[in-house]
């Protein structure tokens, strides 16, 4: 090949890369400069914790690189961005009521500076009643020639509220029962039961926390006959006796047993079409039992602290009793064990937050009258002790 032709060829692929390199070069020129959240840079949410009174926060907004000329923006919620969370995270987070915050929608980031001045949101106090809220944000370019992050020009601010609350104090006189007293007649082919407790001890097996009458057992106690440790029986797990069977926390002679005076969030959920039990403890899953598929669970009343004087030696505390007509996922299960839910969630069967702080009468919090008073099996109790605590994570 003679120097012509290959000085040629040569001409041709450096016309080529410059062709190429002025292509790539128009297209990063959309995207020179980006506009994006200052928070959303390492992280895509952003979590504040609710106080008494106003809470404030805010978020900057940057450029990628400072220009000449200001750039201004427009921050605005996006609903959208926070229904497709929901949808990937397995949560129901609610976009707030701009009736109860404010911020300010207009940015403007000065010529030479790559960051806009906080945009302070301020949140008045309310109660979620149970419902989580949160503030999608995005943030878009008003000047040409500027463009939003891909994924950083998004944000959503959880607004979390702590679970504090009066929880009330059990022995075995208060043995009781959720209205009504008669069947309720309910078959659940999925559901899930979930609780916050913690024991002043395990001083004896079968200490009762729940009995669900009905077709396939589900009965709920601290300890039984199964784990010893020489020739002295153990009583610090959890057993769950259901579908003609039972499984449990662990063997507590392995490291796997409960301590006293000790708050544990359990809870159990039930599959029907695959015959699946799963126990969690604390927002992880800690057991699985499977029996035979295609089995409901029935469900005629529900009894709590009830296996009586010889049975229930120590003290318990107890709240948020959920039950859903539905098998849980771990992912809401831990979402949700730290906070209160909706008590209109049409999937509850009953919600018993426990949080009177006085007298022995505990209220169903979804309207489906499934109340419940200590010793009411018995003699009903006018009042049980009460102390006040904050679940947190």
């Amino acid at each position: 090949m003679n120097k012509m032709k290959i000085t040629r060829i040569l001409s041709i692929i450096a016309i080529s890369v410059i062709a190429l390199s002025s292509c790539e070069d128009a297209e990063k020129g959309a995207i020179d400069n980006l506009l994006y959240f200052s928070e959303a840079s390492s992280a895509k949410t952003k979590t504040v914790t609710l106080t008494e009174g106003t809470t404030n926060t805010s978020v900057i907004v940057r450029l990628a690189k400072a220009t000449e000329t200001d750039v201004k923006a427009t921050v605005m919620l996006d609903e959208a961005y926070l229904n497709a969370y929901n949808a990937t995270n397995e949560t129901d987070y609610k976009v707030l009521g701009t009736d109860i915050f404010s911020f300010s929608t207009s940015v403007c980031i000065k010529a030479g500076s790559i960051s806009s001045e906080p945009v302070d949101i301020s949140i008045a106090d309310f109660s979620p009643q149970g419902v989580k809220y949160a503030i999608p944000l995005k943030v878009v370019a008003d000047n040409a020639g500027i463009e939003e992050g891909e994924s950083s020009s998004h944000i959503i601010i959880f607004l979390e509220k702590p679970l504090r609350q009066a929880v009330p104090q059990f022995t075995y006189k208060s043995n009781m029962s959720l209205e009504p007293k008669d069947k309720w007649g309910l078959s659940l082919p999925n559901y899930t039961l979930e609780w916050w407790v913690k024991m002043s001890g395990f001083s004896v097996n079968n200490q009762a926390i729940f009995n669900v009458a009905g077709d396939n057992e589900l009965y709920i106690r601290f300890g039984d006959l199964v784990y010893a440790k020489g020739s002295k029986y153990v009583y610090n797990f959890l057993q769950i006796k259901t579908m003609g069977s039972q499984f449990d926390t662990g063997d507590p002679t392995a490291d796997a047993g409960l301590t006293a005076n000790t708050w544990y969030h359990f809870a159990i959920s039930y599959d029907a079409a695959s015959g699946t039990s799963l126990l969690y403890m604390n927002g992880s899953q800690v057991a699985k039992l499977s029996t035979a598929a295609g089995l409901n669970k029935g469900v005629d009343g529900v009894s709590m602290v009830c296996s009586g004087q010889t049975y229930f030696k120590d003290k318990c505390e107890m709240c948020q009793v959920r039950m859903w007509k539905t098998t849980r996922t771990a992912a809401q299960i831990a979402n949700n064990m730290y906070a209160e839910v909706d008590p209109k969630d049409p999937n509850l069967v009953f919600y018993l937050p426990m949080n009177e702080g006085e007298g022995a009468t505990f209220y169903d919090a979804t309207g489906n009258g499934h109340n419940a008073t200590a010793g009411s099996n018995a003699t009903p109790q006018t009042s049980v002790p009460w102390n006040t605590y904050t679940f947190a994570k």
